[in-house]
């Protein structure tokens, strides 16, 4: 299993890759689709700061460290943006 510091730098490369998608439909999109990427690249840094803080997270009950589930908040993160990045796709000029 990878360790948290490569989860982290794959949560920020998968939220770079997508907000360069956003900002590319941005400048190529009506202004009626304008406010749906908007939102989108809103939802996007929520994800990223979430996902994030949730690796990040240390908790210890009586000075033993509690286990974080690295693999289930991995595997939310990838469900999460498959869901941001069909949005994106589906997004009508």
């Amino acid at each position: 299993m990878a360790n948290v510091r490569d989860l982290k730098k794959d949560v920020k490369q998968m939220v770079k890759h997508l907000l360069n998608e956003c900002y590319t439909q941005l400048v190529y999109s009506q202004p009626i689709s304008q406010e749906r990427i908007l939102d989108i690249i809103s939802d996007i840094m929520i994800l990223e700061k979430e996902t994030i803080s949730k690796l990040s997270a240390k908790s210890y009950k009586r000075d033993k460290p509690a286990k974080v589930d690295h693999q289930s908040i991995a595997n939310e993160f990838y469900d999460r943006i498959v869901d941001l990045a069909e949005r994106i796709n589906s997004i009508e000029d």
